[in-house]
C-alpha cells in the first residue's frame, strides 16, 4: 500500500466525493488558517489508530500541512501502521491551496 501525492486541481474531485481532509500541522498554524472541513491531526499525535477515530467510515483522507513535507511523513507513519484506507497526500500543502485560490477559513 501506498499513497498517491496529488495536485490541488486533482484533489478537488475526491474533497467533493466525500474525502475527508486531514490537516498535519499543529494548532496555531489550523487556528491562522485552513481549509474548510479540515481535521486537525497534528502530525505529533499521528497513527493509524488516531486516523481510524477521526474517520469511521474508511473515506478517502486527504492529508496536507504548509508545505508538503509534514503530510508526506504523516502518510508514511500511517502506512507504517497498517492504514490500509486510501491516501492522498496535497503536494505542496495549504500554500498551494491558497496560490490555487481556494478557500481557506481564517
Amino acid at each position: 500500500m501506498s499513497f498517491k501525492s496529488i495536485s490541488v486541481a486533482d484533489a478537488l474531485q475526491p474533497i467533493k466525493n466525500g474525502a475527508l481532509i486531514i490537516d498535519v500541522r499543529e494548532q496555531n498554524e489550523y487556528d491562522q488558517a485552513h481549509i474548510e472541513n479540515g481535521v486537525l491531526v497534528p502530525l505529533s499525535t499521528v497513527s493509524a489508530e488516531k486516523i481510524n477515530e477521526v474517520n469511521p467510515q474508511n473515506k478517502t483522507i486527504l492529508i496536507h500541512c504548509r508545505s508538503g513535507k509534514r503530510s508526506k511523513v504523516a502518510a508514511n507513519i500511517i502506512l507504517s501502521q497498517g492504514y490500509t484506507g486510501e491516501i492522498l497526500e496535497l503536494d505542496e500543502g495549504i500554500n498551494a491551496w491558497i496560490e490555487f485560490g481556494q478557500k481557506i477559513i481564517s
